[in-house]
């Protein structure tokens, strides 16, 4: 006897089989969405490392004190005093609630019951076409694909409404004035909690469109109860403290992505093209194309069964999926019911023999189970380059927790320049006695400003001339930002500045005349790492500083503190022996060249390296083998064949160098040096 593949009655209770059968397998259906939830969770919970929560927080308890929504920005120093939209109310209310519960885990709980609410409208949406096995692996992908965004930010509120709607509007729950009032509330809570609300009335239209159709051809429709639930939708964008702005801000939102959103928004990484190298390097990129590509077959094979409103919303959201990386997920939310009903009629015909059923549901076990160790293990997070772990909290690695009782101790005044990263913890950590210069609201500072403020990063007198208007006074600079390269090594040069704190996370530069108690710090030949037991995530952060200050025995001592870890070990190893050969350690530069070449023994600059080394050494036949093997890995490079024509000339072997040395000429005729050597050999 054979059971359905994709039938809803999917429970291996459908075929005659002998009871212990029947019994693995109602174990199985069982077992498989726990592990779901087990997966999930193993992703979702994990220490807050959110740059803009801080700022929600304290924004959101504002709006609890003053029971008003902002309308001037007064949070940050470089668009004081300016117009501020603040489309994300509510949440922020929201989630100052939940932080007055639980704390700094207040956020995360958040996060989990909203994406739990959503992931499980997902599943439930798609087991009613599927069974349990189909329900699982289709949410499983969903989950996959979203990963990248369970944060407790706005948009899950996005999230959840755009699985209900669809739930809603499928199971026709429009057509009593009670389920026209439930979608009144949901936009109108959307519309005050996320800018993306428009999605909303946009569902709600692919299916008036379509009762239109039928209605004109005077077909069974819905027609007038869905007009009615429109143009109630419509009303409901206006319930905001912005009324029309509501929707001026939503467009905003939209215009932030895709090729012609403006420079300094493209360079953020979630903005960031869903088909360029850095979203395709991870994994939630995969699951997305998973979904694409079963959704494409679902059409595919229903082109005569396919509801129409659901195609629109579908393809809809897949063009916005494609505009940028964050969102995939509006796509993948959709994407699962839509599979669900659209593919399993048409598989449902497959049968399978009850032993395959099993081992299809085991494997499928197997793989959540094994899915769930990647974030556990802590590998997700590393591979991803995100400063967190599985678990509640704050992640101690990304934000200087010692700091804002350090400016408190030593009476530090005075308005801070800071990197975006830092602008929400400080504002979190000080206000209201401080507030950052900015933080994660970009859309209030405008191009002009941006512009501006990328002139200023040029060079550090016209940072210096662009400061002075906003009066700074104290500098914060996240080791990792762009803007450190150049303002840390200057400002610790200038008379003016000292350096008063840093840790792992960031640089703390205050100026002479502000400074109140606190000390300049000077690194000398006796300087030691900061102390602390601390995960390979912080020492990969502070090496960014040490490379910007250019002190390379710390770095070498805080990259040999993470070469044990095995992480990017072949990146650590290289620039361990290039900074041990900077600091003239010959014989430590070896060993890691060494240690390097065990694992690529093709690696071109460590052969070249090496060859250097005993160059310098004079050991010129252990430099001519290391330089033969430099030009067989890279016979292409001129400047590696060039030191090959230097080792030659040391052995004495003219004829040898000039032969070679007529090579690299015929390949690039005017090389310099070459033709110095050439002339010097004759």
């Amino acid at each position: 006897m054979t059971t359905p593949l994709f039938n809803k009655n999917l429970s291996g209770t459908a075929f005659h089989a002998s009871p212990g059968g029947v019994r693995r397998t109602d174990a199985l259906n069982r077992l498989l969405p726990a592990t779901l939830v087990w997966v999930t969770a193993a992703f979702l919970v994990h220490e807050l490392c959110s740059l803009d929560v801080w700022w929600q927080l304290v924004i959101g308890q504002d709006i609890l004190q003053t029971l008003q929504v902002p309308e001037i920005n007064v949070y940050s120093a470089a668009a004081l005093n300016q117009p501020y939209h603040d489309s994300h109310w509510l949440f922020q209310v929201i989630l100052a609630i939940s932080h007055s519960i639980a704390g700094l885990n207040g956020p995360i709980f958040l996060m989990l019951l909203v994406w739990g609410l959503t992931l499980f409208i997902i599943y439930r949406e798609t087991h009613t076409y599927s069974g349990t096995m189909v329900a699982v692996f289709i949410t499983f992908l969903v989950m996959g694909a979203s990963a990248e965004r369970f944060l407790p930010r706005p948009e899950i509120i996005t999230f959840l409404m755009i699985a209900s709607f669809y739930a809603l509007l499928r199971q026709t729950r429009y057509q009593t004035t009670a389920q026209i009032i439930l979608l009144m509330v949901l936009q109108i809570i959307w519309v005050n909690s996320h800018g993306l609300f428009v999605i909303g009335p946009f569902m709600v239209g692919c299916y008036w469109l379509l009762h239109a159709i039928r209605f004109t051809r005077k077909q069974d429709n819905h027609f007038r109860q869905l007009s009615v639930l429109l143009s109630l939708i419509c009303l409901s964008l206006l319930v905001s403290p912005y009324g029309t702005g509501a929707l001026e801000y939503s467009y905003l939102l939209f215009s932030e992505v895709g090729k012609d959103a403006p420079d300094y928004m493209q360079a953020v990484n979630e903005l960031s093209p869903t088909f360029g190298e850095a979203a395709m390097g991870a994994s939630a990129f995969w699951f997305f194309v998973a979904l694409m590509l079963l959704t494409l077959i679902s059409i595919a094979f229903s082109q005569r069964q396919l509801s129409l409103p659901r195609l629109l919303i579908v393809g809809a959201l897949a063009l916005a999926a494609f505009t940028g990386r964050r969102n995939i997920v509006l796509f993948a939310l959709v994407s699962a019911p839509f599979v669900g009903e659209h593919l399993s009629a048409r598989l449902s015909r497959l049968t399978l023999k009850p032993a395959t059923d099993r081992i299809l549901k085991g494997g499928l076990l197997a793989v959540l189970l094994g899915w769930s160790a990647y974030p556990l293990s802590g590998a997700y997070y590393l591979d991803m380059e995100i400063p967190a772990r599985s678990g509640l909290g704050v992640t101690p690695d990304f934000f200087p927790h010692g700091l804002p009782n350090f400016i408190r101790q030593h009476n530090i005044q005075g308005q801070v320049y800071n990197t975006n990263r830092l602008g929400g913890f400080y504002l979190y950590h000080l206000y209201p006695d401080r507030i950052p210069f900015i933080d994660g609201r970009w859309e209030i500072y405008g191009t002009p400003f941006f512009r501006a403020r990328q002139a200023a990063l040029q060079s550090f007198p016209a940072w210096q001339q662009w400061a002075e208007k906003y009066a700074i006074q104290s500098v914060l600079l996240h080791h990792t930002s762009p803007e450190s390269r150049m303002l840390a090594p200057a400002l610790y040069r200038h008379p003016d500045w000292s350096l008063v704190y840093y840790d792992f996370a960031a640089s703390y530069f205050v100026k002479n005349s502000a400074r109140g108690s606190a000390q300049p710090i000077v690194f000398s030949a006796d300087s030691s790492l900061p102390s602390g037991d601390t995960r390979p995530d912080s020492r990969f952060i502070l090496n960014a500083f040490y490379r910007n200050m250019g002190l390379t025995s710390l770095l070498v001592a805080n990259l040999e503190q993470l070469l044990p870890t095995g992480l990017h070990r072949q990146e650590i190893l290289f620039e361990l022996a290039k900074n041990n050969l900077e600091l003239n350690r010959f014989e430590q530069a070896i060993k890691y060249y060494l240690q390097l070449l065990e694992s690529d023994g093709s690696h071109t600059n460590a052969l070249s390296d090496l060859s250097f080394i005993y160059y310098q050494k004079q050991q010129f036949s252990t430099s001519l083998t290391y330089a033969e093997k430099a030009v067989g890995s890279a016979p292409n490079n001129l400047d590696v064949r060039f030191n090959y024509c230097l080792v030659l000339v040391a052995l004495n072997r003219k004829q040898d160098a000039i032969d070679e040395l007529n090579k690299i000429l015929t390949i690039k005729p005017d090389y310099a040096k070459a033709k110095y050597l050439q002339q010097q050999l004759r």
